[in-house]
């Protein structure tokens, strides 16, 4: 008799196990785990419409059906946004942490300003001149061929962001613009008009050090106007008048 009972119990205990499964599984699939919000953060730069439609429908999806990866994937085809993470917040809401690309540099390129990342990646290209306070470059040429989220491959351009990557944010507030001479000279026009001669190195994070600590001092600030260019090719500054 007690074994026919364990038994029976035994028996009583996987239907319920089946039916809650069932259950759990029915309910699941109802309308209360439907996609009905997405948010977003670290969204500064890029309208929230331009994501929405990388995603494409997603809205109205079973949040348990939705591949976060693939999402992520799609919101990283926009040139403006370097990282992207997608998360589910349940029952119904989709939350985007994005890490946007920031402009390091304009560059000069015919009758077009191309906007660049520190990694030379392309964020924007104007026909007119933008209201950016980016430093400018010249003296570097950019394919027609490839725009907005594509990678500039181009020497002169990799030794002016890095030199915009060297200098201190107080620096890069008085650089006007930086053009790379054909034979690899690197020069540096400040917003006072002097001219500065950074020589043919790719380390540049002493000199501009040095130029810093000059443009700072008062003994350059009562000659100034009178200074025409700052020669630091050699590393110990030259002021020519």
């Amino acid at each position: 008799m007690s074994q026919t009972k364990s038994n029976a119990s035994f028996l009583y205990i996987v239907a319920l196990i089946c039916l809650i499964t069932i259950a759990l599984f029915m309910f699941s699939k109802s309308d209360f785990f439907l996609v009905k919000d997405i948010r977003f953060e670290g969204l500064n730069n890029v309208e929230g419409d331009e994501v929405l439609k990388l995603l494409g429908t997603v809205k109205g999806e079973n949040i348990f059906l939705v591949d976060t990866n693939v999402l992520a994937q799609k919101v990283k085809l926009h040139p403006l946004i370097a990282q992207a993470v997608v998360q589910k917040k349940y029952p119904g809401t989709l939350i985007l942490e994005i890490r946007e690309r920031l402009p390091a540099a304009l560059i000069l390129n015919k009758d077009r300003m191309v906007e660049v990342d520190s990694q030379a990646i392309i964020l924007r290209v104007y026909d007119t001149w933008p209201q950016k306070d980016c430093p400018v470059l010249t003296g570097v040429e950019v394919p027609e061929t490839i725009g907005p989220g594509q990678k500039i491959s181009n020497l002169n351009l990799q030794k002016g962001l890095l030199v915009i990557g060297q200098a201190s944010s107080e620096l890069k507030t008085l650089i006007g613009e930086i053009h790379i001479s054909e034979d690899g000279q690197l020069l540096i026009y400040l917003t006072n008009k002097i001219k500065v001669k950074m020589g043919f190195g790719e380390e540049y994070s002493a000199k501009l050090k040095i130029l810093e600590e000059l443009l700072g001092s008062t003994e350059f600030k009562t000659v100034e106007k009178a200074i025409k260019y700052i020669d630091l090719t050699a590393g110990k500054p030259v002021l020519g008048r």
